[in-house]
C-alpha cells in the first residue's frame, strides 16, 4: 500500500510532464484519424473504419462485436472483391489502435482517471482486491505479462484497452510492460477475429448473397443498439459497483 502512496504522490510532480501524458494519446489518436482519411479520402471505407474507432470506446462496443459488423459492412459494398489484406489489415489495425491509445491515457494517466465518477470507484475497489491478492499470491505478478495478454485476446466485454490496464495496474505491473502486453493481446486478438470475420462474410456472400449479409449486419447493429440503450437508462446498471 505504501507503493501506491508512493506513485501516487509521484503523480503530483513535474505538472508539464504530465499535460504531455494526457495530451499526447489525443494526439496520436487525431493523426491516425488524418492518415486515414489521407489514405482514403473523403470516402464510405474512411466513415465506416472511423465510426468502428469510435464506437469501439464505449460498451457495449467489443472488438468481438465492432470487427465483424464493420468488416462485413464493407464486404456488403464493395462486394467479395475487397482484398483480404486490406479488409483484416485496415479494421484490425485500427480497432488493435484504439487500444493502443486508450491503454497508454490510462496507464499513464491513472490518478485523473480515478477522479471520474463511477470509473473512479471501480477503480479504487479493484485496486484494493487486487491489493490483497497480491499479499496472498505472489505468483500472480510473475505471470502478469502473459495474463493481461491473454486477457485482451479473449473476445469479451470489457478485455479492450481500459478493461486491461486497470487489471495491469491492479497487479502491479510496471506501465510500460502492461503496456507492451496490452498492446501484444490486442493486435493478436483484432487479427484472429478479423481473418475469421473476412471469410465468413466472403462465404455468406457466396451462399446466399450481399443482401442477406447486410441484413445480418443490420440486426447485429441493432441488438448492440438495444443493449446501449438499456444499459444507459437503467439505473440498476450503475449501481452495479456498489
Amino acid at each position: 500500500m505504501l507503493e501506491i502512496l508512493k506513485d501516487e504522490q509521484e503523480f503530483y510532480k513535474n505538472i508539464w510532464g504530465k499535460l504531455f501524458l494526457f495530451f499526447i494519446p489525443f494526439v496520436i489518436g487525431f493523426s491516425y484519424v488524418g492518415l486515414l482519411y489521407l489514405i482514403l479520402g473523403n470516402t464510405n471505407t474512411f466513415w465506416i473504419v472511423g465510426g468502428a474507432m469510435f464506437a469501439y470506446l464505449f460498451p457495449p462496443f467489443g472488438k468481438e462485436t465492432v470487427i465483424p459488423t464493420t468488416i462485413f459492412t464493407l464486404l456488403g459494398l464493395h462486394s467479395i472483391q475487397l482484398s483480404p489484406v486490406v479488409a483484416i489489415f485496415l479494421v484490425s489495425s485500427s480497432v488493435a489502435f484504439v487500444d493502443v491509445v486508450s491503454s497508454y491515457f490510462l496507464l499513464y494517466n491513472f490518478y485523473m482517471a480515478k477522479k471520474i465518477p463511477l470509473l473512479g470507484r471501480w477503480i479504487d475497489k479493484s485496486q484494493e482486491f487486487g491489493a490483497k491478492k497480491m499479499e496472498q499470491n505472489e505468483w500472480i505478478k510473475r505471470l502478469a505479462f502473459y495474463g493481461v495478454a491473454t486477457f485482451v485476446v479473449v473476445p469479451f466485454q470489457g478485455s479492450g484497452g481500459v478493461g486491461a490496464s486497470i487489471l495491469g495496474r491492479v497487479l502491479g505491473m510496471n506501465k510500460y510492460y502492461a503496456w507492451v502486453s496490452i498492446i501484444t493481446g490486442s493486435f493478436i486478438g483484432c487479427f484472429l477475429i478479423g481473418i475469421v470475420s473476412y471469410y465468413t462474410g466472403g462465404t455468406i456472400i457466396r451462399i446466399f448473397g450481399t443482401n442477406v449479409l447486410m441484413l445480418l449486419v443490420a440486426g447485429m447493429l441493432f441488438i448492440i443498439a438495444f443493449i446501449f440503450l438499456y444499459r444507459f437508462f437503467n439505473p440498476r446498471f450503475f449501481d452495479e459497483s456498489e
